[in-house]
């Protein structure tokens, strides 16, 4: 068990994302759009049939309904952070690091900002934005500056083939170097099939189930079952699904492991600094923090 640093609260770059309106009320918003959207859909639907309805009056509906639809990608967003907000302070739990060196473990491999934000929010219900990572990661460099080694891990970036650093997938530094190692293309296909084979879904689809099929959608180009399908046709998707992705990443692990192990070993006698934060970025105690 990781020891707590900073307490059990939302840290300061979380607190503005902590709304005061009441869960209640965004529902009821979310209902009303829904409902509307449902109502256009139908009268779009109605007039498509109707060859008396001109084309440009299609189009002027078929717009009004993707705003209907940007509004409520909205209302999600905010019932998400919202609920979050909510659980987070009823159920106080470990800092937000913890939390997200906890999932980086689970995954086992490097990961991307905008995956990791959906993942802890199907795996947790905890809403936190993309782009605080960036703050995040900012607030680790600042806690190894002040106590270089003091935690048992940091979120830390990926290294590059030169030891730069690279922040678009995040790291914990306990893990081996050959671990957070970025050899080529095919090291970053790789942690994207991690992605679906970390998410073991079993039973109803639910968050992590869709997330699951949301991926496989975009990384293997495969569609999901439809939502009227059984139990059984949706189980064995997931099983073909899985089989397929460990083959492709045996594939890739067979020539990748050996690249990233002999980049590993050419980056392993830098400073502690540079091995963890990545050449350049500035760890050791003089650097500025941007």
């Amino acid at each position: 068990m990781r020891q707590s640093h900073g307490g059990h609260g939302y840290p300061a770059w979380m607190r503005g994302t902590v709304l005061t309106v009441s869960l209640a009320a965004v529902r009821d918003d979310l209902a009303a759009a829904l409902e509307e959207t449902l109502k256009l859909a139908r009268q779009l639907a109605e007039d498509a049939r109707d060859t008396d309805v001109p084309v440009a009056e299609l189009v002027a509906q078929a717009t009004l309904l993707g705003r209907l639809d940007d509004r409520r990608a909205e209302l999600i967003g905010q019932l998400r952070r919202t609920a979050s907000a909510g659980l987070r302070a009823t159920t106080p739990g470990p800092p937000i690091r913890e939390v997200v060196l906890d999932a980086l473990d689970e995954l086992g491999w490097p990961q991307n900002a905008r995956f990791l934000e959906e993942y802890l929010w199907a795996k947790r219900q905890l809403q936190l934005d993309s782009r605080a990572f960036a703050s995040l990661r900012r607030d680790e460099l600042r806690a190894w500056r002040r106590s270089p080694g003091a935690r048992s891990a940091y979120i830390v970036p990926a290294l590059n083939p030169d030891g730069s650093a690279n922040p678009r997938w995040l790291t914990s530094s306990a893990w081996d170097l050959p671990r957070r190692v970025i050899a080529s293309a095919e090291t970053e296909r790789l942690f994207d099939l991690q992605k679906i084979l970390a998410m073991n879904v079993r039973g109803s689809r639910g968050p992590v189930g869709t997330l699951l099929e949301r991926n496989v959608t975009q990384i293997l180009a495969i569609e999901p079952p439809p939502v009227s399908a059984s139990v059984t046709a949706t189980r064995a998707w997931r099983a073909h699904v899985r089989s397929h992705t460990a083959a492709l990443i045996e594939a890739i692990r067979s020539r990748d492991d050996a690249d990233r192990d002999r980049l590993a070993a050419g980056l392993a006698d830098l400073p502690a600094d540079d091995r963890i934060w990545g050449v350049g970025s500035g760890g050791s105690p003089a650097a500025e923090v941007t």
